[in-house]
């Protein structure tokens, strides 16, 4: 635990092969906080978030969708948001595994859109017609906590893999 606390320090030194995997590992604790993050968003999103939406898309348009069209784009939005958590569970582990450069710049350059795009969810509430389409407040702190934390830990994950990397080099010579 103290080497993930030293290693998320994003000026420390990272001086040993263990300091630089405890790194490298911490972006893939980073992928399991965005698949905890997804999750609650489709918890939110199967109880009332889909149904909000839709007022929200009918308020703005006017345009008023059957009720099997709504269940079905829920449906197909949960199996998506399933796939995706999944899929980041599966990279964590590869990430775990087989620590690797690749993996968390990806995931840090996702990182960054999930939080550009819930504070701009936070600027376009207060525009005309808008607010209505403006997530919870609970699920807007959860994603600036939950990606703030991903974001250190993808940084982390880059300079430990980075490190060894380096490491590897230089016992190979």
């Amino acid at each position: 635990m103290t080497d993930w606390i030293k290693a998320m320090n994003p000026a420390g030194a990272i001086d040993t092969k263990e300091a630089a995997l405890a790194a490298a590992r911490l972006s893939a604790v980073g992928m399991v906080l965005g698949a905890v993050r997804d999750s609650v968003g489709a918890w939110y999103s199967a109880n009332g978030g889909a149904e909000a939406s839709q007022r929200a898309i009918e308020n703005l348009t006017g345009q008023v969708q059957s009720p099997e069209q709504v269940a079905q784009a829920a449906q197909f939005g949960l199996m998506a948001a399933g796939v995706v958590i999944v899929l980041q569970l599966i990279l964590a582990v590869v990430q775990w595994l087989k620590p690797n450069q690749v993996l968390p710049i990806i995931f840090l350059a996702l990182v960054v859109l999930a939080l550009g795009g819930t504070l701009l969810s936070l600027t376009g509430s207060s525009m005309p017609g808008m607010a209505s389409l403006a997530p919870p407040m609970w699920t807007t702190v959860t994603t600036l906590v939950l990606m703030t934390a991903a974001f250190f830990m993808h940084i982390a994950g880059i300079r430990g893999a980075s490190a060894l990397s380096k490491f590897r080099d230089a016992q190979a010579y």
